[in-house]
């Protein structure tokens, strides 16, 4: 994915841009490519991504963090308790 964002043409300017980006190349990667990422990342950046899934799942989040959960293939369903036990326990 980096790779991708680093050849794209014209260069990126801002972070609403650098966002656009990600989402659209997000669409063309396969889950299996996210996982990889995901398991490869710092633990602390993957705490990150599941209190974003937690305050999501809250309601914290409505209509911020949908276009990340859909683009990341997150399966998310509001007002799930058993979701919200296997997110906590992760």
């Amino acid at each position: 994915m980096g790779r991708q964002l680093r050849v794209q043409r014209p260069p990126i300017r801002n972070i609403s841009n650098f966002h656009d980006r990600c989402l659209n190349i997000g669409y063309i990667l396969s889950p299996v490519i996210y996982q990889e990422l995901v398991a490869s990342m710092p633990r602390r950046f993957e705490a990150v991504l599941r209190a974003t899934a937690c305050a999501y799942l809250k309601g914290h989040l409505i209509g911020l963090a949908k276009d990340w959960f859909d683009v990341k293939r997150y399966p998310y369903v509001m007002g799930t308790a058993t979701y919200f036990a296997q997110l906590k326990q992760a």
